[in-house]
């Protein structure tokens, strides 16, 4: 059972995801951890945009490699304070187009949730999207990892969810960079942004590299991040739309926008228009359970014999 001081902190996501087991990654919204193959988990905090829910994502890959086996999983959301509306269509559009690999692999996933409207945003995320692998939601980290079988993990867990405060000024140089950049996506440069946020070149790419990400990426994400709310908000062309954030033509714009989203922007237009009304209040939020219970539904156990909830 390897300890916080075991770990090895990984510097990228790269260097994560080329060998995941006995590694965790520090994000300026996210913590992930892989301590062991047979579990893992990441806390999530804040107010994320899509790009964090999309880097997020690359590293919940790494849990699906066929060789990794079996494992449980716990998600921290106590920190949890909103969402841009695109980071929660980004996140379902994941889950959907991977529930048969998580089938395969997630034994069961307890979810911790944060307090207020955020709280019953969490708790009803999964009635919408009906997971085929058991969940269950959970006020405090401790509850939930009993539940998971791995008591023996919470003072791990407790240290790993610290390690948030080490985000802290990554996370203060990136919000405003991404800040400064969705103002201006035109034309940005790295000098410009440099003196506009007080700081040296040199200092702003330490910081980015921190992070995990680069100048460059941040300017493409905040085009793509103006283009996403242009075309939820009204009918501009696509055409329009490309030359207003700073794209030299339609097809550099389409070609950057599927490297980032995985879909064209025609596509993820009509999509995110139908997860927001599906998301719509009345009919995606039903309120959170009760305090650690399972939803109502089919019943399944699982090795160690617990009764579990079984959506979809």
């Amino acid at each position: 059972m390897v300890s916080l001081d075991e770990l090895k902190s990984a510097s990228s996501i790269e260097e994560l995801l080329a060998e995941p087991a006995g590694k965790y990654f520090v994000d300026p919204t996210f913590v992930f951890w892989y301590p062991e193959r047979t579990f893992h988990g990441f806390s999530l905090w804040g107010r994320p945009s899509a790009d964090d829910v999309e880097r997020l994502n690359r590293l919940n890959d790494a849990v699906l490699a066929p060789q990794d086996g079996r494992h449980v999983s716990l998600v921290d959301l106590r920190g949890l304070e909103g969402a841009d509306p695109r980071a929660f269509a980004s996140m379902a559009a994941y889950l959907s187009a991977r529930w048969q690999p998580f089938r395969e692999r997630v034994i069961r996933q307890a979810l911790v949730r944060p307090s207020g409207f955020a709280g019953a945003v969490v708790s009803g995320f999964y009635e919408v999207l009906k997971p085929s692998f058991p969940v269950a939601v959970f006020d405090g980290v401790g509850e939930a990892l009993a539940w998971l079988g791995r008591g023996d993990r919470e003072a791990l867990v407790e240290r790993l969810i610290g390690l948030r405060d080490q985000a802290g000024g990554a996370a203060g140089v990136l919000g405003s960079l991404r800040r400064l950049l969705c103002a201006s996506p035109c034309r940005p440069a790295l000098a410009e942004a440099a003196r506009a946020l007080h700081l040296s070149e040199r200092s702003l790419q330490r910081h980015l590299r921190r992070a995990g990400t680069t100048f460059q990426a941040e300017v493409n994400a905040a085009r793509v991040r103006v283009a996403q709310g242009r075309m939820l908000a009204g009918d501009d062309s696509l055409t329009a739309i490309a030359i207003d954030v700073g794209c030299a033509s339609a097809q550099h714009f389409s070609a950057m926008f599927r490297k980032a989203t995985g879909q064209s922007p025609s596509e993820w237009r009509a999509r995110a228009r139908g997860a927001r009304r599906e998301s719509a209040p009345g009919r995606a939020m039903q309120g959170p359970p009760p305090h650690g219970k399972r939803r109502e539904g089919g019943a399944a156990r699982d090795h160690e014999g617990f009764a579990l909830s079984r959506a979809g």
